[in-house]
């Protein structure tokens, strides 16, 4: 009966010490929960900023790079320019010295008279003054047209595509955007940063560009490719109700193009 006394009083005790220990101090384990939760919170602030500096660096250094391009080309321009006006220069004939008849009669020269029985023959030797060369005069090379600025971007960047190196790709496509935002070649730039995506398995960017380039500029030659590689990125997510869609979509608007070839040699497979 004493040792169930006493263990009663010991349970007391200790559910007494915790009652009190919580009183003091209720919210002490949330308040650190939450602590923990804005300190995690500051540091994906500070990794988002340091993201966004990186790829604003990114964009800058590609400025530069363009910028410089184009210097290069100016000078090659102008190195081409100064290489035609020296080729005219050269090609240019002398002029050819007119016929003087003073100088005829003083080139008439007398040889010694020779006998020919009683006779005395005086011989007379002419020399020609001039002998006229006929010279033709080379025609001078018609300067090659100069090539667009943005054409010779727009081939930097896909050259950068077809090596395989997509980041850079990517890169150069949209600073071409940014600086010839009147460009012809536009559509075509679009197209080829949602295929450098695709290439690199990243299918929601890949999406986004090729549903951008589909609706923004439906008269461009890429749409039927475009809405095709769409419906494949598609099911590369597992969404395959959108994607066969997209499939079908490019065999009733475009069943001609090559683009339909492939979505009925895809939907065929299953």
């Amino acid at each position: 009966m004493r040792k169930l006394a006493s263990l009663f009083v010991i349970v007391f005790f200790v559910c007494f010490s915790y009652a009190s220990m919580a009183q003091e101090n209720p919210y002490a384990l949330e308040t650190k929960v939450i602590q923990n939760q804005q300190q995690l919170k500051l540091l994906q602030q500070q990794q988002a900023q340091l993201y966004l500096k990186i790829d604003s660096l990114l964009v800058k250094y590609g400025e530069i790079k363009g910028e410089l391009d184009d210097i290069r080309h100016r000078l090659d321009a102008i190195q081409n320019q100064i290489n035609e006006i020296l080729l005219r220069n050269t090609s240019i004939p002398q002029p050819i010295a007119p016929n003087n008849p003073r100088s005829k009669a003083a080139l008439v020269e007398k040889q010694p008279n020779s006998q020919v029985g009683n006779q005395t023959i005086s011989k007379k030797i002419v020399k020609p003054t001039h002998i006229q060369n006929q010279i033709t005069t080379a025609q001078p090379k018609k300067p090659k047209p100069s090539v667009p600025k943005d054409e010779i971007s727009f081939d930097k960047a896909l050259s950068l595509f077809k090596s395989k190196r997509y980041n850079d790709a990517i890169l150069a496509f949209k600073e071409f955007k940014n600086r010839y935002k009147t460009s012809r070649f536009i559509p075509d730039s679009i197209f080829y940063i949602a295929e450098s995506y695709y290439a690199k398995g990243e299918y929601d960017k890949a999406i986004i560009n090729y549903d951008y380039l589909v609706n923004t500029y439906q008269t461009s030659n890429k749409v039927p490719m475009a809405t095709y590689k769409e419906g494949l990125a598609f099911i590369k997510m597992g969404d395959r109700i959108d994607g066969n869609y997209l499939l079908q979509k490019v065999l009733k608007q475009y069943p001609n193009s090559e683009a339909a070839k492939l979505a009925r040699k895809y939907l065929k497979k299953g």
